[in-house]
């Protein structure tokens, strides 16, 4: 069967409301994105179009981005060049499609990994209805525990001594990419009025 992403998306409904949790129609519309873009692409999701679509559609996440005079659509477009300019050659749509309702190894799979994640910071919040904001805070601590879990060396060697950023992301300095995922998280924190010590475990 081809899976598409409307069928990756009723997977993933499915796998919140085991928990009794929905996604925000922002959330949605920004996940849905997330797939569309990979299926064009035929290639599995990753980092870089769910920060590229979270930055997208949030205002907070925009705003959080322009208080360090950075320009958020510069960093969506190098983020999506970024992505198609990787695309594997080998790996397809389909063979990562049902990433949300993996159950072995979920913390190793991008997309599952970044929604249990955001499902604590919904949580920690007192929610049930899951943010942009959420996906995309997941998704910035996720990449950084992979980071830290492969103790990455760089081609690059500004990378090496860099806090992470979104130069990170693309494997390359950009001046342009260069904003710390921990100033955008507190400027998330502050602009979004989330408690500021919520952070999932």
């Amino acid at each position: 069967m081809k899976i598409t992403p409307r069928i990756v998306l009723a997977n993933l409904e499915e796998y919140l409301d085991l928990f009794n949790f929905k996604l925000s129609e922002e959330a949605r519309k920004t996940l849905n994105e997330v797939e569309e873009f990979a299926y064009k692409c035929d290639n599995p999701s990753n980092y870089n179009l769910f920060f590229s679509k979270a930055i997208r559609n949030s205002n907070f996440i925009q705003k959080a981005i322009k208080d360090f005079n950075k320009k958020p659509d510069i960093i969506v477009l190098k983020l999506e060049k970024d992505y198609f300019r990787c695309i594997d050659k080998i790996a397809k749509y389909n063979d990562d499609s049902c990433g949300y309702l993996e159950v072995d190894n979920r913390q190793r799979i991008d997309k599952a990994s970044i929604i249990d994640i955001a499902l604590e910071y919904c949580v920690k919040d007192n929610r049930n209805i899951l943010k942009i904001e959420d996906i995309f805070l997941a998704a910035m601590e996720d990449y950084e525990k992979i980071l830290r879990e492969d103790d990455s060396h760089w081609v690059d060697k500004r990378l090496n001594k860099s806090d992470i950023t979104f130069s990170h992301v693309c494997g390359y300095y950009d001046d342009n990419l260069e904003i710390k995922f921990e100033d955008i998280k507190e400027a998330i924190f502050y602009n979004n009025q989330y408690n500021i010590s919520i952070k999932a475990v």
